[in-house]
């Protein structure tokens, strides 16, 4: 049988070795979300923004977990299409951060469109929806989303079929990931 666990047993390896300060960091993260999902809950019955700002959250913390397992697989490229609905929670959390009595629009399922509210907010993330909706978020030929399938052994083309572990590669998507918790924890 084919390895298909193969390079999540490595990135395992390396996040209990060469990767742990980056783990404890990445690990540190989620336990701060999910300590804000726990407040959040307890509001949420009787609280409309805390059911909305609640749900909202959630979403991104369980996008989060999903980039992060498929960073783990070394299939970080293919996340990118969970990345933009991540972004999509962010510029949420901001819209009704920016105006509170936006909650009743998605209490009432009257949101804007993400690019809407995105430019209500004046987003900053539009190049990079921009780059996922090309590379990422819809199937694409371009360099930019097939690449990382391409071993160039010898002049010759070799097609990667299982992405192999690497841990600059791992440790760069992991710093990615935290920068987007960092957001999501403001």
């Amino acid at each position: 049988m084919v390895g298909i666990w193969d390079t999540r047993k490595h990135a395992m390896n390396a996040l209990e070795t060469e990767l742990q300060s980056e783990a404890a960091i990445i690990y540190e993260a989620f336990s701060l979300l999910d300590e804000m999902l726990g407040i959040f809950s307890t509001c949420a019955e009787t609280s409309k923004p805390a059911a909305v700002s609640g749900f909202t959250l959630l979403k991104a913390r369980n996008l989060s977990h999903s980039m992060f397992s498929l960073s783990l697989d070394g299939l970080a490229q293919e996340s990118g299409a969970l990345l933009r609905p991540m972004i999509e929670c962010l510029e949420l959390l901001e819209y009704f951060r920016d105006d509170p009595q936006r909650v009743n629009e998605a209490w009432e399922g009257k949101l804007p469109s993400a690019g809407e509210r995105s430019k209500r907010i004046h987003g900053e993330f539009q190049q990079l929806r921009n780059y996922l909706s090309k590379h990422a978020s819809h199937f694409s030929l371009t360099p930019e989303s097939v690449y990382h399938l391409i071993a160039l052994s010898s002049g010759s083309w070799k097609w990667k079929v299982m992405q192999p572990f690497n841990e600059k590669v791992l440790r760069t998507n992991m710093s990615t990931l935290f920068a987007f918790f960092s957001f999501l924890v403001i």
